[in-house]
C-alpha cells in the first residue's frame, strides 16, 4: 500500500494484518502470516496464524482511562506527576485525546470544599471527556488477610498493566476468595504479579522486591517511587516462593504501604 505525490518520492509499506474491505461484494479479507525460519514447526506456525487472526472475533472493550489519587489538605495530590504521565502513557497507548488543562481543573474542582483526606477517582472517557468521583478516604487495618487467587491470568493481557475500568480478571479473582480483604494474582508461567488493589513487596533472602511489569501488573505510582529511591528492587518471584517470604506487603499511593497476612493453602 502506499502513494506516490508530485514530488516523486514514493512512500509505500508492507500491508499485514490488513483488512480489505469489499463494500460492493459486501466482504472482508484479513491476511495473515507467519515467519518461517530453520527450526520452524507447521503446526507452531499455524498456531501463530489463528493468534493474529483471533482479533477478529474479539468485541471491542469499553473503558474508561482510570487513576485512583490520595488527597490531603496537607499534602494536596500523592505522587500526582507520577499518576498524571501514567495517565499520559495510557492515553497514548489507547488512542485516547487528553487535556492536561482540563484534567488539573478535574482534580481541583473535585476537592475544592474537601477539609479531610479524600479518594478521588480520575476518568476519561475514549473521548477525552474527564470526570472525577470523590469519597472519604479509609485506610486499611493491618495486616491484610490475603490468598493466592484460584486461576492464573495472561501475562500478556494489556488490561494488566494500562488502569481502566476494564476490571474483569480482578473482580473474578476477588471473587474467587470472597472470605479475604484481596487476593495475589499470578500469571500461566507461574510467577507472582500483583494484588487487585496493590503491587507487591515481598521480604526474600533479606532483600525487599517486587515483581517486574513483564510478569503482568499494573506500573504503581507508589511502587515506581520506591524503585526510584533504591527501596526495592525488581525481580522475578515464582509462586512457591511466596510460602518462604519473611514480610509481604500490599502498596500502593491511596494505601501507603500495609504488611499482609498471607494464606498460602
Amino acid at each position: 500500500i502506499g502513494h506516490v505525490p508530485p514530488d516523486g518520492l514514493a512512500r509505500f509499506n508492507v500491508a499485514i494484518r490488513t483488512a480489505v474491505v469489499d463494500r460492493r461484494a459486501q466482504t472482508v479479507t484479513f491476511g495473515v502470516g507467519s515467519g518461517v525460519v530453520w527450526d520452524s514447526t507447521a503446526d507452531a506456525e499455524y498456531d501463530e496464524c489463528l493468534l493474529k487472526a483471533g482479533v477478529l472475533g474479539r468485541a471491542p472493550v469499553r473503558f474508561d482511562l482510570l487513576e485512583t489519587l490520595l488527597w490531603s489538605p496537607a499534602d494536596g495530590y500523592v505522587l500526582l506527576e507520577r499518576h498524571l504521565q501514567r495517565l499520559a502513557d495510557s492515553a497514548e497507548y489507547f488512542g485516547v485525546p487528553i487535556s492536561a488543562t482540563r484534567i488539573r481543573n478535574a482534580l481541583v474542582a473535585a476537592v475544592a470544599d474537601a477539609q479531610a483526606e479524600r479518594r478521588v477517582r480520575l476518568l476519561v472517557a475514549s473521548d477525552g471527556t474527564t470526570r472525577t468521583e470523590s469519597r472519604p478516604h479509609e485506610a486499611w487495618f493491618e495486616p491484610v488477610p490475603i490468598a493466592l487467587a484460584l486461576a492464573p491470568v495472561d501475562p500478556d493481557d494489556r488490561f494488566l498493566v494500562h488502569k481502566t475500568t476494564n476490571r474483569g480478571v480482578y473482580e473474578q479473582a476477588l471473587a474467587s476468595r470472597p472470605d479475604h480483604r484481596d487476593v495475589i494474582l499470578w500469571n500461566s508461567r507461574g510467577e507472582l504479579t500483583e494484588t487487585t488493589t496493590a503491587n507487591l513487596v515481598l521480604e526474600l533472602d533479606g532483600a525487599l522486591v517486587t515483581p517486574p511489569v513483564s510478569s503482568g501488573l499494573l506500573p504503581g505510582t507508589y511502587r515506581a517511587e520506591m524503585l526510584a529511591r533504591g527501596q526495592v528492587v525488581e525481580r522475578v518471584v515464582r509462586r512457591e516462593e511466596l510460602r518462604r517470604a519473611t514480610r509481604v506487603w500490599l502498596i500502593n499511593s491511596v494505601q501507603g504501604q500495609r504488611l499482609a497476612q498471607v494464606s498460602v493453602e
